[in-house]
């Protein structure tokens, strides 16, 4: 043992002390230049139809974009409910019951997106039942498919793709029961099982039986209002149908699981999907569809992948008229992506924009594939067909911490971005984009165009800028005559010469039914301000934006009727009245 020097304990002790007595103060200096992460909830409350509560409902909360999260919470005996533990982000916000089926909306801007902090009230309805017999030449049918596929809203408006609602098999005496579907009209259908992996029936070959005993042409819809219960008794034709047979190319190899992909039949006519196959290594990828009735048919294949890109093959057209179908090839390939950044400027004088600290993670930003106007150029020839599935394709994604997204998987074909302030006193500045393609940077186009791509393809360096300042509108649209007012929306158009050809300087909102309006996030200036009938299936904040003709109509009448308004920044308007 070596022996130490008296000096030499006393500095040796001496650092041990400074080591240990120092420590909780370089804990501590750690946090706080680390701080916990910013948590948040989402609560709110869960009622019928009558407004009265519905305890144990179970909501969850999904977040929106690539990094994807779920939390639920259980509503207590008042129906009140409180989602914690929540990051920053954007979250699409649902409630589950046995028995009852929330609202059902179309177009992305119809789906409502809530924040932490937001508060909810989430209205289910009591769900209606669909049962009845389904008897053949020998009597009663068992384990045959019975599927409800809901065809207008409970206004008996169409919608606008047929929804696949649910799916229930005949038990032993025949008998279906299909429960919890919201109102509207469904047409009821007999098939072959499509859930699961169902091994060989005796009804694969057999076209599928409309209610009450028909092909789809002539089948009858049946109308069902909340809670009620209807019964549709079927007599199964029988018939048989053909087959349609191919094979999938280009399917990725994975480790974690046997590759396979997808394929979907959809029905031309109304745009429904009618059924689908999977294709995988055991059947070297080779696929078919048995029992298809006469008609023309739309087939696409795809493949998920666990980086969540998506493969998808071009859509291929096939008719039946009397006989089968055979060697359909569907190659897959990769989709396209855009990427970009957010940026928030902050305005000193107009500090009026919330959420500061979170922004880019609240901020969404849509992608959604239309067809524009025809040009004699490459790019409009760029876009490549794509299936009927695809033809209005929406992506969205969320901005990270540094303000970067990226809508991925995106069926080639031209794209309108348009973003979504994350909370009041934003206002949409710009959105400008140096583009590089494959690593070619082209010329930057207006706000007012759209970005095209083609499959495989990366296109990057679009950047949106959000400003502070932002102004707020409400009030009421005020009839001409009667207690009544007509479907509407309101629309701000740019009174400035130099605002017209820009497309982020026009907004639009629904008027509620009681002539109530609100439109925010408007950048400070002079509108014109005029309330329409829709002419076309708009969706709030971006048909107008993305379509030149409807811009074009909407000045029009907004320069007859000549109201008007001055916003400054961040100024607030609550009582404003338009004449129609």
């Amino acid at each position: 043992m070596t022996l130490q020097s008296k000096p030499a304990v006393l500095i040796m002790a001496t650092l041990v002390a400074v080591l240990l007595f120092s420590a909780p103060s370089f804990a501590q200096s750690t946090n706080e230049a680390q701080p916990p992460p910013i948590t948040g909830a989402i609560t709110g409350r869960v009622v019928d139809s009558g407004g009265d509560p519905l305890p144990g409902a179970v909501v969850f909360a999904g977040s929106v974009g690539s990094a994807r999260r779920s939390q639920s919470a259980k509503a207590d005996k008042n129906g009140d409910f409180k989602i914690e533990g929540l990051p920053p982000g954007v979250y699409r916000v649902s409630p589950i019951m046995s028995g009852y089926a929330t609202a059902i909306q179309f177009g992305f801007n119809s789906q409502a997106f809530y924040r932490i902090g937001d508060s909810v009230t989430l209205t289910m309805h009591r769900g209606g039942v669909i049962t009845g017999k389904v008897t053949g030449p020998k009597g009663p049918l068992i384990a045959l498919g019975v599927i409800a596929i809901r065809v207008r809203d409970e206004a008996g408006k169409p919608l606008p793709v047929p929804s696949i609602w649910r799916e229930r098999s005949t038990d032993d005496r025949g008998i279906y029961r299909i429960y919890g579907l919201p109102p509207g009209s469904y047409l009821v259908v007999a098939a072959k099982p499509r859930l699961g992996m169902v091994a060989p029936t005796a009804y694969d070959y057999d076209t599928p039986t409309y209610f009450p005993s028909s092909p789809r042409d002539t089948a009858s819809e049946i109308a069902l209002r909340e809670g009620e219960e209807v019964t549709a008794d079927i007599q199964y034709r029988a018939e048989p149908g053909h087959a349609i047979s191919g094979q999938v190319s280009g399917v990725v190899e994975t480790q974690d699981f046997r590759a396979s992909a997808t394929i979907s039949l959809v029905d031309v006519r109304d745009r429904s999907a009618v059924v689908s196959t999977f294709a995988n290594s055991n059947t070297n990828f080779g696929f078919a569809f048995t029992g298809v009735p006469a008609g023309e048919y739309e087939l696409f294949a795809y493949q998920f992948l666990q980086t969540r890109d998506e493969f998808r093959s071009a859509p291929r057209r096939v008719t039946i008229r009397g006989r089968d179908v055979s060697g359909v090839t569907l190659t897959l390939i990769k989709q396209a992506a855009i990427e970009g950044r957010l940026v928030f400027e902050t305005d000193a004088k107009n500090g009026c924009g919330k959420r500061r600290e979170t922004a880019e993670q609240e901020t969404m930003v849509f992608g959604r594939r239309h067809e524009p106007d025809k040009k004699n150029d490459g790019e409009n020839r760029a876009a490549a067909e794509v299936s009927i599935a695809s033809a209005n394709h929406v992506s969205a994604d969320v901005g990270d911490a540094s303000g970067k997204f990226a809508l991925r998987n995106l069926p080639p074909g031209s794209y309108q971005i348009d973003p979504r302030a994350p909370a009041s006193g934003w206002y949409l500045r710009s959105i400008s984009t140096s583009q590089t393609r494959n690593a070619l940077s082209r010329t930057a186009p207006a706000a007012s165009e759209s970005i095209t791509v083609r499959a495989v393809e990366k296109v990057s360096g679009v950047t949106v800028t959000f400003t502070e300042g932002a102004a707020i509108v409400r009030g009421r649209v005020m009839p001409a005559e009667g207690p009544r007012l007509p479907l509407l929306r309101v629309y701000l158009v740019p009174a400035e010469k130099d605002g017209v050809t820009n497309m982020l300087r026009y907004f639009e909102t629904a008027v509620a039914d009681d002539g109530s309006f609100t439109i925010g996030n408007v950048a400070p200036g002079e509108y014109l301000v005029v309330a329409l009938k829709p002419g076309k299936d708009g969706e709030t904040g971006f048909a107008i934006r993305a379509d030149s003709s409807l811009r074009t109509a909407v000045a029009r009448e907004a320069d007859r009727s000549r109201q008007s308004v001055t916003l400054k920044p961040c100024e607030r308007i609550d009582k404003y009245e338009l004449r129609y």
